[in-house]
């Protein structure tokens, strides 16, 4: 299956969930206090099958659940800055708090392209851009040209649902400041200039842009945004288990909090 077949796919879905999810989102129990965004992903990884992701989106909090899984969940709360992992097998709660940090002391110098697709159908009237972060390499003796590797590549919906935006690249700074605490910042066989471009030093600049609906990573991550819609629900929902014991982590060994 080709990466455009995909795109294509992923747009047709898009556009048929985001009609058929408002409608239920409207006739949500008005009971419930709390009105939230619902944004509903399908990601695949290495060595794995496809697997849906539920997110939900307040103004302060976000939720991370895998559909059809009831091991745990993820908690971010904007206001603390803080994620919370929750995990229901040893009834326990990974805490990462912010780490501020900076692009420039990354090991890696990453460049963005970022284009119109002019082809692509429209979603909610608005353009569909590509995001490409890459890195430039050594130059080539025959063309005298520099060989280019791309570490990130998304499409998104520019200024689509601005507030979601801002709170998901606050989630990703806090994901990527722990990801910059446990790294050595060596490039390494292992650990390449890509590496540290789009899974250490992310800080989610494509937010500023619009919604990504597409998204594809230097370690053969892809997601797929299938639908959003606008829903009421219990604010309960955002709640962690008092009862479980709370840990940070380290490059070397758990932190008990709790």
């Amino acid at each position: 299956m080709t990466k455009t077949f995909i795109f294509l796919t992923v747009i047709s879905l898009l556009s048929f969930n985001l009609s058929a999810k408002t409608k239920q989102g409207a006739s949500a129990d008005v009971g419930l206090s709390q009105q939230v965004y619902q944004l509903s992903y399908i990601e695949r990884e290495p060595g794995t099958d496809e697997y849906e992701i539920s997110m939900l989106v307040s103004e302060r909090f976000i939720r991370i659940d895998e559909t059809g899984e009831d091991s745990g969940y993820i908690i971010y709360d904007d206001k603390k800055k803080t994620i919370f992992s929750v995990s229901h097998f040893d009834k326990s709660v990974l805490v990462i708090n912010e780490k501020v940090f900076s692009e420039g002391a990354s090991p890696a110098k990453a460049h963005v392209e970022y284009l119109e697709l002019a082809d692509a159908p429209a979603v909610s009237g608005k353009p569909i851009y590509n995001y490409r972060v890459y890195i430039k390499g050594m130059v080539n003796v025959n063309t005298s040209e520099e060989n280019e590797q791309t570490c990130t590549e998304i499409q998104l919906v520019e200024g689509l649902l601005p507030s979601v935006r801002k709170i998901l690249q606050n989630y990703q700074k806090v994901v990527s400041g722990q990801q910059v605490r446990m790294s050595d910042n060596k490039i390494t066989e292992f650990q390449s200039a890509c590496y540290y471009a789009d899974q250490i030093y992310n800080l989610g600049s494509y937010y500023e842009k619009g919604l990504p609906i597409q998204e594809w990573h230097s370690n053969d991550r892809f997601r797929s945004l299938i639908g959003y819609s606008k829903i009421t629900l219990d604010p309960s929902k955002f709640k962690l288990p008092e009862s479980y014991r709370q840990f940070s982590m380290d490059k070397n060994s758990k932190i008990p909090l709790q």
